[in-house]
């Protein structure tokens, strides 16, 4: 892209950061929620979930919801 500005930079995010979370998820076997992947990143859950959305949006993750017992269920995120 130019100016080495991937569309996640355009949205508030960075290249590097967009790399790291797209690692995380790849590396994944079973998927990852948006506070395992703060976790794994150093990103704030708010700010991990926003780049994991971003790649649902662009088509290069998806969403697989996980059913607990009670509660809402989990959002798991998967690279395609």
């Amino acid at each position: 892209p130019p100016g080495g500005r991937c569309r996640a930079a355009a949205q508030g995010g960075d290249r590097e950061t967009a790399a790291l979370v797209r690692e995380a998820v790849t590396d994944a076997g079973d998927g990852l929620s948006a506070s395992e992947c703060a976790a794994l990143t150093g990103l704030s859950r708010v700010s991990a979930r926003r780049y994991l959305e971003y790649f649902v949006s662009a088509g290069h993750a998806e969403v697989r919801l996980r059913y607990g017992t009670a509660g809402r269920p989990e959002r798991r995120y998967h690279w395609l």
